[in-house]
């Protein structure tokens, strides 16, 4: 056989065997991409997911809070149809007030001249007197009216401006709201762009979940040992109850779970769970809020 010959299957022989070790690798390669392809993939629809929850949530917040503005408007125009009713009826007592005037002043001067008169007699005089009396009893009774009418158009005004107050408030709270949403929802995208699939957090088994949506603030913070008791400027008046859990964070981070354990008028007590220190400690000032549905 030629020598060019051996050479030539020596060298094929060689890169024969060099080949098979690169096809196994790219092999092992193949499927290693294909398993993280399709673990990116099922973590951007969990993402998705949890972004279309939150839009949801949202969107019924905005809701709710449309229909309280909706509700306090139509206060406002109830109170100013009142408003409006009461001075017509304080225009009119006035105006009555006016002819009684003119009447009094009438049977004044009627009865100074008659009682010059010397053919007066004392029965036309007595009449002229009790009328004097009732006239004046009259004006009595409209400037009394008048005054209770002056009163309940006050607590009117007092009414309609507190209305303005509270609708104004709820449209303050429901702009904050909003940027806190999209605070949590910027941080959403990003930790999700960055570090993939978010780690879930636990939840709480027990108590109630609320019956509607509040953003409530931390007052005061009780640690004892592991057991760790807040105070919220939120109570019965603003639907609190007790058994509800509450969400606690900061600035679009999840400190805690807050369940409500004693409900005063405008206060509430209850008790803190799954706080990390890594995430950070729950601390007067944080904002606490009840999702409808949701604990």
């Amino acid at each position: 056989m030629h020598i060019l010959t051996k050479i030539f299957i020596v060298l094929v022989t060689l890169l024969a065997v060099a080949i098979v070790p690169l096809v196994a690798t790219y092999t092992t390669n193949e499927n290693t991409y294909r398993s993280k392809f399709r673990s990116a993939d099922d973590q951007q629809r969990v993402a998705m997911i949890r972004a279309a929850d939150a839009e949801t949530a949202l969107f019924a917040q905005r809701v709710q809070l449309q229909n309280e503005i909706d509700t306090r408007d139509a206060t406002i125009g109830t109170l100013r149809g009142e408003q409006s009713n009461t001075r017509s009826s304080l225009s009119s007592l006035k105006a009555q007030i006016g002819r009684l005037e003119s009447q009094l002043s009438q049977s004044n001067a009627n009865l100074q001249a008659l009682s010059s008169a010397s053919e007066v007699n004392s029965e036309l005089k007595q009449r002229f007197v009790v009328e004097n009396y009732t006239l004046r009893q009259n004006v009595i009774d409209a400037e009394r009216m008048i005054m209770d009418m002056e009163d309940t158009l006050e607590d009117a005004r007092m009414e309609a401006q507190g209305a303005m107050r509270a609708e104004q408030k709820a449209i303050e709270e429901r702009h904050e709201m909003e940027k806190e949403i999209d605070a949590i929802r910027s941080k959403l995208v990003s930790y999700v762009s960055k570090f993939g699939e978010l780690e879930t957090l636990a939840t709480v088994i027990t108590g109630t979940a609320p019956d509607r949506s509040l953003s409530s603030t931390v007052l005061t913070v009780s640690r004892d040992g592991g057991e760790v008791l807040v105070e919220i400027n939120s109570g019965s008046r603003d639907g609190v109850q007790k058994g509800w859990i509450m969400t606690v964070g900061q600035n679009g981070t999840f400190l805690g779970r807050l369940q409500i354990e004693e409900v005063d008028i405008n206060r509430s007590i209850g008790r803190i769970s799954l706080e990390d220190p890594s995430r950070g400690l729950v601390m007067p000032g944080s904002s606490v809020y009840a999702v409808k549905g949701r604990n």
